[in-house]
Formats: structure tokens, C-alpha cells, sequence
């Protein structure tokens, strides 16, 4: 009895380990596709994504940039002090709505990370090493372990003669968070392009309508004319509004896009745009997320053929609302109303979330590629299963001339590589006139597949004759006692057939890397290959897509494991 349980215990803890082990690819792909850029570069394995925390002030000083420093806590609370009094001696100019100490303190902790990565290893571990000369002339190098105090001291020297102010205000920009407005850019559709406003200050082309909890401030940049927007909506949760109208130096009915060059502050809140012409409102189909730090442009555009198409998106579509009018009527105005909208912790991990499968919506046209492996999907399988069920029931059931030789015949295609008849086909379908198109990657099925006429032919024969013979004196003829006798009988065969072509169509790279050249036509497998090519291989996106693309099998796998168990182990007739 102890042994059994003992036996027992073992074999659930390694059907554990082993699902816990399998399981990391999967769980690496999900987590992956909920980090942000930043998150990527992150030294070591981490898979936690960074949980998104909102703002209510801004600009602030981003006391996350530095969470983890190297080197053991002892050595860290000894350096850290240093090196704050070594910011407050180069006196950098931390803005006035920043916390000064808290700034001190997050610089420290940068330049401690910095000089970690520059300064000889040596220092940081406590070791001198000492080079003297033998007596033959051989350099002799020795290494001896310097007393705790004099290790640190050492350090503390080293780390001043490398800070100056440069490294501090560089470390200072790393830190420093704030949510700028840049050029906003009108493009007609002649392309004709004029920054709105472009004759005032940044802050003077917008009317905030909470003056009293924000404010713009005008950088200092002329090349980059922007302006920082000072923010508190830390005691009062209401948008907070800003409205600019602008004339047009060409009739507002060609207007093609608008285009709003921001930097955002990595609060996750929500911009809300509304953009009124010709008496009528329209808003974006998404806001814009405060996200990252790096400078972005956000456009928009009316619904087009453009949606539709293959291309990059770099827009958001805007839509008329039903039922809104605008004062704004005359032929070149232009009215923006952008809102910053406050989130909660919750919407904002919902929009952290929903971030990256967004990008990849723009970035390819993921349905159009989903309607292609859809149709493949359904072609395949169903004249998989029809046509390697029929041939298997000849073999089977039925007696004519040559019928052992064919099927010896038949199972010796089983031994030829696919890559030896890969360029027979492709020159076969091409001299058909069929390169370029869907029907090579499905027409195929039609004749069967060799392996599942053999499975379905060992199944088929497992099947009395007596049922065969009763419905044969039924009246029935072959094609009838296919259809409603043999048919029935091997449905979970038959499912296991359609699952392996699913699987097998689903994730088809080889195929339409040959027989297709139009992106219009490709499937997910491919498109996906596609995709990273366009985005630069982002670990991001990539494993968004590809998360997107593995849920069906998932599915699949979950809710039919059940036939497929049954058909792979052909255990015959039940019941």
C-alpha cells in the first residue's frame, strides 16, 4: 500500500514538473506580449511585466526607471550617500515643480547603475592587483583582497573622478517624466502640409479650460518648438481640456490627415481627441495612451480604401457622430479639442494589456490574413477527410483488380522526402497557371492524404462484415453503405484527421513561401513571418501575433482532445 501511494505521488509530481517545464515557452510568449519597449532591455530573464502605474501629476520624477541596482545592499548603502553629495556639489537644475531630494536620490541611483558599467570590475569587488617584475624579466601579476574600508574609499575616489555635471544631467533626462505637445500638422489630400498655428508659441495655440490644473509651458528648443503640460488631477478626477481652431491654407474638404507630434509621460492616461469641420464632430475609433516616454506621432484620418489595405497603419480612423453638429462650418477651419482623460489602476492594465494587439492590428492585417488560413483550413480538411475516407474504404471493404499492389504502391510514397517532389509541384502548378493563387495550397487535398488512407483503411477493417452485409440486403449499395454504415463508425478517426490537417494547414510556412507572392493572400503562418520582418523582429509584437495565432490550436486541443484520443488509439467499434 505505501508503495503504490509512494508510486502514485511520483507520477503526479513528474506529470507536474513535465507541464510546468512544457508550459514555459507558452507562458514566456504571453508575458512577452504585455511588456512595452522599455521593458525588453531589461537586464536578465524577468517574466513579470511591469505592472502600469497611473500618475495624478506630472512632469514628476520616475522613481521606477532604477528598481534593481547590482552589487550587494552593504555596499550599495555606503556608495549611494556619496554619490548624492556628489550630485549636490555639480548642482544640477532640477525644475522647480520636481522634488529636489527625491530627484538626488534617483540620479544617484543612475549613476550608480552607469559607473557599475564602466569602471574597472576590480574596484566593485575589492581587489587590488598588483604587477611586479621578476628577476627575468616576466611581469608577475598578484591579486590581494583590500581591508572593507579602504575597498570602499578606493571606490568613492574612483566614482568622483568620473562624475561631472554632463553625467548628472544626463542621468536627470533618464528620470525626468514629463507629457510635451508639439506640431500639429494638417496634410491635404496633394499633400500639401501646414503646421496649425505655427506662427504663435506652442502654448498659445491651445485654451486649456482648467487653468487652475494645467498649464503649458513653452520648451526652450527652437529647432523642436513643444510645449510641457503641467498637470494635477490628483484631488479632482474631471477631463481636463484643451481646444484649438485653426484656418487651413487649403479647403478643409481636402484635408487628409492630422498628425500630433507629443511625448508622453508614462502616466497611462488617456488623450481623447474630437475634431469638428464642416458643422460636423468626429472622434478617434481608440485614444491615445500615455505609454513610454519617447516621442511618438499620432494621426488621423477619415475611414478609407487605405483600411483595408495591406499597408502599415500609421493612423487611427476617426468616425462622424451621429447626431452632433459643430459651429464650425467655414470652408478652411479646423477645431481640435484634445482631453486628458485620469485612469484608474484597473484601466490602466487594461490598457497595458490591450496595447501591443493593437499595434499588431495596425502594423498587419491580421483578418484579412485570418480569412485566408480560415478558408485553407476549412478546404483542407474537409477534402482531406472526404477523399482519404473514401480511398480507405475501397481498400478496405471493396475487392477488385490490383488492389494490394496499389495500395503497396501508395504506402511507398510514404518514403519519399518531401523536398525531393517540392520543385516537381511547384513547376506543375505553375505550368498550370496557378502560381500566385490559393489553389495549390488546397487542390492537393482532394486526392487524399497517403498516411490517413492507411490509418483509415486499418480502422475500416476492424468493422464486422455482418453490418455491411445487413445493409446490403437493405438495398444498399457501396456509395450508401459508405455514407451511413462505415462513415459513422469512424468519426473519431475522422476527427483525428481533420485535427492533424488542422494543424498541419494552420501553421503551413513552406507553402505559400512558395506558391505566393501577393501579401493579399497570405495566410497567418506566413504573415506572421511577414510581420516581424516589418517591426524589426520587437519581441513584443512578435510574441503578441504569435500569441494570437496559437489560441485557435490551444482550443482546438482543449475541446476536441477527446476524439483525437480515440481516433489516434483506433481501439474499433464501441457500443
Amino acid at each position: 500500500m505505501k508503495s503504490h501511494w509512494l508510486t502514485t505521488t511520483l507520477a503526479y509530481a513528474l506529470l507536474v514538473v513535465g507541464s510546468l517545464v512544457f508550459s514555459f515557452p507558452f507562458v514566456w510568449m504571453v508575458t512577452t506580449s504585455l511588456k512595452v519597449d522599455r521593458e525588453l532591455q531589461s537586464e536578465g530573464l524577468d517574466l513579470t511585466p511591469v505592472v502600469p502605474l497611473p500618475r495624478a501629476r506630472s512632469p514628476y520624477i520616475d522613481d521606477r526607471f532604477f528598481p534593481d541596482l547590482p552589487g550587494p545592499a552593504a555596499l550599495q548603502a555606503q556608495v549611494l550617500p556619496h554619490l548624492e553629495a556628489l550630485v549636490g556639489e555639480h548642482r544640477p537644475e532640477i525644475p522647480a515643480h520636481l522634488d529636489p531630494d527625491q530627484a538626488c536620490q534617483q540620479i544617484a541611483r543612475g549613476l550608480y547603475k552607469r559607473l557599475h558599467q564602466i569602471l574597472p570590475a576590480d574596484l566593485w569587488s575589492g581587489i587590488e592587483v598588483v604587477t611586479t617584475v621578476q628577476p627575468d624579466g616576466k611581469p608577475l601579476r598578484q591579486e590581494r583582497v583590500l581591508p572593507p574600508d579602504e575597498a570602499v574609499r578606493r571606490l568613492r575616489e574612483a566614482m568622483s573622478r568620473r562624475v561631472d555635471a554632463a553625467l548628472v544631467r544626463e542621468v536627470l533626462a533618464q528620470v525626468h517624466r514629463e507629457l510635451r505637445f508639439g506640431p500639429l500638422r494638417a496634410v491635404s489630400v496633394d499633400l500639401q502640409d501646414q503646421v496649425l498655428g505655427g506662427e504663435l508659441p506652442v502654448s498659445q495655440r491651445w485654451t486649456c479650460d482648467s487653468p487652475d490644473r494645467a498649464r503649458l509651458v513653452d520648451g526652450t528648443q527652437a529647432k523642436l518648438p513643444d510645449a510641457a503640460v503641467h498637470y494635477d488631477v490628483s484631488s479632482n478626477k474631471a477631463p481636463i481640456a484643451f481646444t484649438g481652431t485653426y484656418e487651413l491654407r487649403f479647403p478643409v474638404r481636402d484635408l487628409r490627415w492630422l498628425t500630433f507630434d507629443i511625448r508622453p509621460d508614462d502616466t497611462w492616461q488617456e488623450l481623447h481627441v474630437t475634431i469638428e469641420k464642416e458643422g460636423r464632430v468626429f472622434v478617434p475609433r481608440r485614444p491615445v495612451i500615455l505609454a513610454n516616454f519617447t516621442p511618438t506621432a499620432v494621426t488621423w484620418q477619415e475611414a478609407s480604401e487605405d483600411d483595408t489595405s495591406t499597408k502599415i497603419k500609421t493612423w487611427v480612423v476617426i468616425d462622424p457622430v451621429e447626431g452632433r453638429t459643430s459651429e464650425i462650418t467655414g470652408p478652411h477651419q479646423v477645431r481640435l479639442r484634445v482631453e486628458l482623460h485620469p485612469v484608474s489602476q484597473t484601466k490602466a492594465i487594461a490598457n497595458k494589456v490591450s496595447l501591443n494587439y493593437e499595434r499588431v492590428a495596425d502594423f498587419m492585417p491580421f483578418w484579412r490574413y485570418l480569412r485566408v488560413s480560415l478558408f485553407l483550413v476549412i478546404a483542407n480538411i474537409v477534402l482531406t477527410v472526404f477523399a482519404s475516407s473514401l480511398v480507405a474504404y475501397a481498400f478496405a471493404r471493396l475487392n477488385w483488380p490490383g488492389r494490394d499492389f496499389c495500395f503497396v504502391l501508395m504506402l511507398a510514397t510514404l518514403m519519399i522526402p518531401g523536398q525531393v517532389t517540392m520543385i516537381p509541384h511547384f513547376l506543375i502548378w505553375r505550368a498550370l497557371g496557378l502560381y500566385n493563387t490559393l489553389t495549390p495550397l488546397w487542390l492537393g487535398s482532394a486526392f487524399g492524404s497517403a498516411f490517413f488512407i492507411f490509418m483509415l483503411r486499418q480502422f475500416l477493417k476492424t468493422i464486422p462484415r455482418d453490418l455491411e452485409d445487413a445493409a446490403r440486403i437493405d438495398g444498399c449499395g457501396y456509395l450508401r453503405i459508405y455514407w451511413h454504415v462505415m462513415l459513422p463508425l469512424v468519426k473519431p478517426s475522422l476527427a483525428a484527421i481533420a485535427i492533424f490537417t488542422f494543424m498541419g494547414t494552420w501553421n503551413d510556412f513552406m507553402g505559400p513561401l512558395i506558391y505566393v507572392a501577393d501579401q493579399r493572400l497570405y495566410p497567418l503562418a506566413f504573415g506572421l513571418y511577414a510581420f516581424s520582418v516589418q517591426v524589426g523582429n520587437n519581441p513584443a509584437l512578435t510574441m503578441a501575433a504569435s500569441l494570437l495565432m496559437t489560441l485557435p490550436v490551444i482550443a482546438i486541443f482543449f475541446f476536441a482532445q477527446k476524439y483525437f484520443i480515440q481516433g489516434v488509439t483506433l481501439t474499433g467499434i464501441k457500443g
